[in-house]
Order: structure tokens, then sequence, then C-alpha cells
């Protein structure tokens, strides 16, 4: 019995048809029928049985073997997981996620230093959107990752950071007036935001329909500039946080104010599987990120 002899019976099983499960692999269908026929001559018992329709009948040995494979499954997983784990231990190396927008607070020179600091260590890291990173951690992709606040319950988290969450306003729109933004100030309004795969694209939405607001319409772009550039052009409310709305680049331009939205803030934290117990490596990058992002903002 090995492992493509169970996947060609998980098929079979599943699609109730050798013919069937043949061209999801590919293979002829009669190639598929005598690896299975093997099968129940190596275990000693039958596994299907043909229907008057010409559907194949697992039998109760069938399900008991499918309980097996599915078991099979998780566990072959895990190894591999230990394996992979046990080979990045021995090189030393790190793979962390980091969603889009934190390296832009944390500045060039974060990553480079660690490195500095830990040259025996290989830290590989990708950006990426709030969702994807998430995904990547839980689907073990990465050993730690920079996410955006909310947390996912499931991770174990240290947030590092939190700053109000900001609307750019044209000067033009009568909303620049305000020192503070309500949900209700957006009815009407267009409003640029970083898209769906982004965790305050979301947070906007459901307070929006909470409150009964409608927004004029909603421009989608993870590009800050184009959110800023939204705002400039009087075209409604840009997307922001506090440290970008205070960042010279943006601030000069007097034709734009940045404006906190009343009771909603952007932040981040380092976070790991709590299934995943970190390695020395890994165990330093969570170190370094603690200790050494910089706390400015609210927490």
């Amino acid at each position: 019995m090995n492992g493509e002899q169970l996947r060609y019976f998980a098929l079979a099983y599943r699609l109730e048809s050798f013919s069937a499960a043949a061209k999801r692999i590919p293979m002829s269908p009669q190639g598929l029928t005598k690896a299975v026929r093997s099968l129940e001559t190596e275990l000693g018992v039958p596994l299907f049985l043909t229907a008057a329709s010409g559907k194949l009948e697992p039998t109760p040995y069938a399900a008991e073997l499918m309980d097996f494979v599915n078991d099979y499954r998780i566990r072959f997983a895990q190894l591999t997981n230990s394996f992979e784990a046990i080979r990045k231990h021995e090189s030393h190396e790190v793979n962390v996620g980091i969603g889009l927008g934190i390296l832009g607070y944390l500045g060039p020179g974060f990553i480079k230093r660690f490195n500095e600091q830990h040259p025996e260590i290989t830290l590989r890291y990708e950006e990426l959107n709030d969702k994807a990173c998430d995904e990547g951690l839980k689907r073990g992709k990465y050993d730690l990752a920079l996410c955006v606040t909310p947390f996912d319950p499931d991770f174990l988290c240290e947030q590092l950071y939190c700053t109000n969450m900001c609307f750019w306003v044209s000067k033009s729109n009568p909303l620049s007036e305000r020192d503070v933004l309500t949900i209700k100030d957006f009815d009407g309004e267009g409003v640029a935001l970083p898209g769906q795969d982004f965790k305050c694209f979301e947070y906007l939405q459901s307070r929006a329909v909470d409150a009964g607001v409608e927004f004029s319409e909603v421009f989608a772009s993870a590009e800050i500039f184009r959110l800023f550039e939204y705002a400039r052009m009087g075209k409604g409310l840009g997307f922001s946080a506090q440290h970008l709305v205070d960042m010279p680049l943006f601030k000069e331009d007097e034709s734009v104010v940045g404006i906190p939205l009343e009771g909603a803030t952007w932040g981040f934290g380092i976070a790991c599987q709590p299934t995943n117990s970190l390695n020395d490596d890994a165990q330093a990058f969570f170190d370094y990120c603690v200790e050494n992002v910089p706390k400015r903002g609210q927490e």
C-alpha cells in the first residue's frame, strides 16, 4: 500500500466512479481500476461494489479506509512541516510575512539593522495585503508575521503600534473644517480605500452599514499616493493613518488635511501560530521587533 494507491482510492470514493477519478488524475480508467483492485487484494477486503446505475458503492471497509486516508493526510502534512522546521533551523532561515504599509512606517533600515545584528540568520520576508499575510501565517508559509490589526484570534500576538485612522480631505470640502470625522460624515461622499483584501476596507464598510451610511463611490488602490491624490482632487475622502498624515511629503501640501475618524485606529503587531514553537532564530526576530519598533502613536 502506497500513497498513490490511497490517492486513487480516495478520488474513486469521492467521485463514485473509476473513470471520473482517472480523468481527474489523469490516467487510464484501466490503470486506476487495477491500482484499486491491487489495494483490495493487499487488504483482503472488497472496497467497492457496482450499483445497477453503474455508480460505485463504497463498502463499510472503504469507509474505514477513507478515515485512515484522512488521518494519513493530516499526519503526512504534519511530518512535512516538521521536516521543513528542521531544515530551516539547520539553515538558520526565518520566513516572515509583512502587511503592506508596515515597512513604510518602520523605515528601510529596520530589516537591515536586524541582518547586521544577526548575520548568521537568513531573514526572508514578503510584503502583501492584510488577508494574504494572515492566511500565509495560518498555512505555515511564514514562521512569523507583522500583521495589521485587528488580529486573528487564532494567533499569538504582541501589539507593537497603534495610531489614529485618518482620512485626507480636500480643503474645498466643508468637512475639512472638522477636528474629528464621524461615520455619518461619509454619507454621500466618495471614499478611497486600499481594497477588499485590507482590514480597513472591511472595517469602514461594516461601520457604514451599521450607521445606514452610503458612499457615493468606493475607489480602491493599494498605492497610498493614489489615495492622497483622490482627496487632493476633491473626489472624496482618502484613507490614511496619523503617521502618514504627519509625513512632510504629504503635510506640506496645504490643499489637503488629514482628519482622524472617531473611534478608529490603525496598528500592527508581531504574530505567530500558537501550535508552532519558535526556534531560536525566529525568537530573535520576534524579540527584535518588540524591542525596536518605534512606539509612536496611541496605545
